[in-house]
């Protein structure tokens, strides 16, 4: 078996039964070149896809959700919340509507299905 770091998915489509997703990282010639600008977003590649059928897909969707309910890592995602480092989740902002939370997050993966 080979592991393959990413960074995080970059767009999920659904096309025909069939999900894909797109895996990224930062690109480390950018890095090394020394072509990152401080505090500009980071130069992303694509790394890998991941392509499964929609079972498969909503099996993983289901396993995450279980993992997010351990106490443990409801902690640690508690803690990075409250430091700032999730997108789409500001630290210790007061409660908002639902409309407010998706304004004020930033853009995410695109997911795109296909009829």
């Amino acid at each position: 078996m080979q592991d393959i770091y990413v960074d995080t998915v970059s767009a999920i489509n659904f096309n025909n039964g069939v999900v894909r997703m797109i895996m990224v990282d930062q690109d480390p010639s950018t890095i090394a070149a020394g072509q990152a600008e401080p505090g500009a977003a980071p130069t992303m590649r694509e790394k890998q896809h991941v392509v499964m059928p929609l079972a498969g897909f909503l099996y993983m969707v289901s396993v995450i959700q279980g993992l997010t309910e351990d106490p443990r890592m409801k902690d640690i995602i508690a803690r990075h919340a409250g430091a700032g480092l999730l997108p789409g989740v500001a630290p210790e902002t007061p409660a908002q509507t639902p409309a407010e939370a998706q304004a004020a997050a930033p853009e995410g993966p695109r997911i795109e299905a296909a009829e």
